[in-house]
C-alpha cells in the first residue's frame, strides 16, 4: 500500500486526535477558571467535566495519533541503529568470541573427561587439581 491510499480508519483516528485536542484544552479552560473547585457552586459541571475532559481528550490524543506515534518510534529506532552500528556489529562479534571460547572449553572438558584441575602457582599452567609438583615447570604446589 503506498503513502497516498491510507485506510479510511486513518483519518478517523486522526478526527479522534483532534477531538481528543479539544476535549482536553475544554477540560484545562476549566481548571484554570475554577469551575472543578470543590467551593464552587460550578462544581458538578466542572468537577464532572474536568476529569471527563482530561480523560476523554488524552484517550483520543493517543489513540488518534497512534498511527504517527508508532511511525515516529520506529524512525527513532531505526536512526539509532543505523548510527550505532559499528559499536553494535562489535558487540555482537565479542560475543560470538566469548560463546565460541565458552563452547572450545566445554567441548575440551568432555573430550578429555571432567577433572578437577588448577593453575601452578609458579608458571600458571594448568594441572590436574590433586598433583604435588608442575608437569610444566617441575616447582612444587
Amino acid at each position: 500500500m503506498n503513502k497516498n491510499n491510507k485506510p479510511s480508519h486513518f483519518l478517523a483516528l486522526k478526527i479522534i486526535g483532534f477531538a481528543g485536542v479539544l476535549l482536553a484544552i475544554t477540560g484545562a479552560f476549566l481548571v484554570f477558571y475554577g469551575f472543578g473547585d470543590f467551593d464552587s457552586n460550578n462544581f458538578m459541571i466542572g468537577g464532572f467535566m474536568v476529569p471527563v475532559g482530561f480523560m476523554l481528550g488524552f484517550t483520543g490524543l493517543i489513540f488518534g495519533f497512534y498511527p504517527e506515534i508508532t511511525k515516529t518510534a520506529t524512525r527513532s529506532i531505526k536512526y539509532i541503529q543505523e548510527e550505532n552500528k559499528d559499536d553494535l556489529k562489535h558487540i555482537a562479534d565479542n560475543t560470538a568470541d566469548i560463546v565460541n571460547e565458552a563452547l572450545t572449553k566445554t567441548a575440551e572438558a568432555f573430550k578429555n573427561g571432567i577433572k578437577d584441575t588448577k593453575f601452578c602457582k609458579h608458571c600458571g599452567a594448568k594441572i590436574d587439581a590433586d598433583s604435588k609438583f608442575c608437569s610444566k615447570c617441575g616447582k612444587e604446589q
